[in-house]
């Protein structure tokens, strides 16, 4: 099968065929310069240079796949090495999360840190620090921060590991590795150069207030964006035309805004996003947007990198495509 030609207007009529395969459905998908990094509900994260016909390389499980019930529900990509978010939810009466990192391709996975997540069934019903975490320009950045889990499910009326007088951000994969800043900060994006960060209150809610700093934790100049958007923000891209901000119903670029509740991920000066069942192409500095192709899903994943889109889909097995950029250009040029 090959990918079906673009019309100017319109979109993609088929996938190509898939480039990989990994057993379990998709829970993220990561991507950094040649390389893609997918994560499962079996707990397996598949690795390979998707440009290249790479044969994928199964990263060394963490410790915690072993019991059979955990699964990788975050993937993080730097230009050396890897982060990975596992669940362990064998019950709906708690849920118990941890963070590792090693390095690419094959790992092995070393845990920072303790677990952290919320029960019903003990006390306290919440436990441990949570970990914020981002990826962008080769660098992984990653931090501790209060654990929420069980104030959101009703169980406790303070979070769990509150916050100190700093935060302490470690940079895998640059020259300055840690940085503290005054006060409590999650962190948005990452281009390897800069970090965007939002505020955190006592109660680890987002205040609204947004930086972004340096490796050093110096204050760069940044466009103003409503402290109603960086309350709700989830995740974000640094982009030389402007930070763009994902909340859980739009995402928000320098003049403009999408509607939308699939994923997302951005390259090249672009957004690309899932609405509905289709993905649609966005340039970052003037808000043109184009139709691409239809998906399999709603549920569809995206990740970019040089190579240029990948699509993770399915459900009881993941299949990974790749969607390159001169196709993408020939919708819609950079």
């Amino acid at each position: 099968m090959k990918l079906a030609a673009i019309a100017l207007a319109g979109a993609v009529l088929a996938l190509p065929p898939a480039s990989f395969r990994a057993p379990g459905y998709p829970l993220d998908l990561a991507a950094a310069g040649p390389r893609v990094a997918v994560g499962t509900s079996q707990c397996v994260i598949r690795v390979t240079a998707l440009a290249a016909l790479a044969r994928p390389v199964t990263v060394a499980p963490p410790a915690i796949c072993r019991g059979g019930e955990a699964g990788v529900d975050g993937v993080w990509l730097g230009r050396s090495a890897i982060a990975a978010q596992t669940i362990e939810a064998p019950s709906p009466h708690g849920e118990s999360y941890g963070l590792w990192t090693g390095a690419l391709p094959r790992g092995p996975l070393r845990q920072q840190g303790d677990d952290w997540g919320w029960t019903d069934s003990d006390s306290p019903p919440g436990y441990g620090c949570a970990w914020s975490a981002a990826a962008g320009g080769g660098v992984i950045a990653i931090a501790q921060i209060p654990n929420r889990l069980a104030v959101d499910q009703g169980l406790a009326g303070k979070p769990a590991c509150p916050a100190g007088p700093t935060t302490t951000i470690r940079l895998i994969g640059a020259a300055q590795t840690r940085l503290a800043l005054q006060g409590s900060w999650s962190i948005l994006a990452t281009d390897g150069k800069r970090l965007a960060l939002a505020r955190l209150n006592e109660s680890a809610l987002q205040t609204g207030e947004l930086a972004v700093v340096d490796l050093h934790g110096s204050r760069l100049a940044t466009r103003p964006i409503p402290p109603v958007v960086v309350r709700a923000a989830l995740d974000g891209w640094l982009t030389p035309e402007g930070l763009v901000l994902e909340t859980t119903k739009s995402y928000v670029g320098p003049s403009w805004t999408v509607h939308a509740i699939g994923s997302a991920t951005v390259g090249y000066g672009r957004l690309l996003y899932v609405k509905g069942r289709t993905l649609r192409v966005r340039r970052i500095r003037d808000g043109v947007d184009r139709a691409l192709l239809r998906l399999p899903s709603s549920e569809t994943l995206l990740a970019a990198g040089s190579f240029g889109v990948a699509i993770a889909a399915g459900q009881e097995s993941t299949s990974v495509y790749r969607l390159p950029w001169r196709t993408i250009d020939r919708v819609l040029p950079r």
